[in-house]
């Protein structure tokens, strides 16, 4: 049975959680192949942490058809899926958009389609695999935006959208519709729905035993002596 958003929320806000927490148990499971290219950075909305369920847009080059006389399609047909008009309500959700390698020099959003993704669907956040346009109405929004960097150009005649609701790679991570994907300041990370409550458990200790560490540093006591006690930093 799918994970509830509720059940995630719940585990995320009584310890407080962070995508360091989060990796940190990963590691420990031996789950690699979690953490997406630290390039990607934060260029909207607060550092908090945010979390939902990935929604995912897989995007390819544009390449010549068997026929170079026949007719293409027109680059609005071959980049309009990435508004996904299947998705009504992005409660729960958050976009996930990629290309294989950072697509750094072409933007796979702008910020008319951002503002339409986050708050008219009602993703909780867009994470690009590459850059983003529209500086000025991107770095206003409420919510996250994940990207790159910034880039004017966008990705019309270049890349079409080959998927939408299936799966697409950022680097070397595979995001798979219905993972759940965790965004802060520090990163963003993928967890299988599988395991994730199993993750937020462990990282609820995790987070706890950090918090007592680092009280204990502010009190005064040596770090050392606090990591040989507890075998663990």
């Amino acid at each position: 049975m799918k994970t509830s958003y509720e059940t995630v929320e719940r585990l995320v806000d009584e310890a407080q959680m962070s995508t360091c927490a989060i990796t940190d148990v990963l590691d420990g499971m031996g789950i690699s192949g979690a953490v997406l290219p630290g390039q990607l950075e934060r260029r909207a909305g607060k550092t908090g942490l945010t979390f939902g369920t990935a929604y995912t847009v897989s995007w390819v080059e544009v390449r010549k058809g068997a026929r170079i006389h026949d007719p293409s399609p027109s680059t609005w047909q071959q980049v309009r899926g990435f508004l996904v008009p299947d998705i009504s309500d992005g409660q729960g959700q958050v976009y996930v958009a990629g290309a294989g390698a950072l697509l750094t020099h072409a933007a796979l959003a702008g910020g008319m389609s951002v503002t339409y993704l986050l708050e008219q669907v009602g993703f909780h956040a867009v994470v690009l695999g590459g850059a983003v346009r529209d500086r000025a109405v991107v770095e206003v929004m409420d919510r996250p935006v994940v990207a790159s960097n910034f880039v004017p150009t966008d990705t019309q005649g270049a890349y079409r959208v080959s998927e939408t609701g299936t799966a697409c790679r950022i680097g070397d991570v595979c995001v798979t519709t219905g993972d759940w994907v965790f965004t802060d300041g520090n990163g963003t990370v993928v967890v299988r729905d599988d395991v994730v409550v199993d993750v937020l458990e462990k990282a609820m200790e995790v987070e706890r035993a950090e918090a007592s560490v680092l009280q204990q540093i502010r009190s005064g006591r040596s770090l050392a002596e606090i990591i040989d006690e507890g075998g663990q930093i």
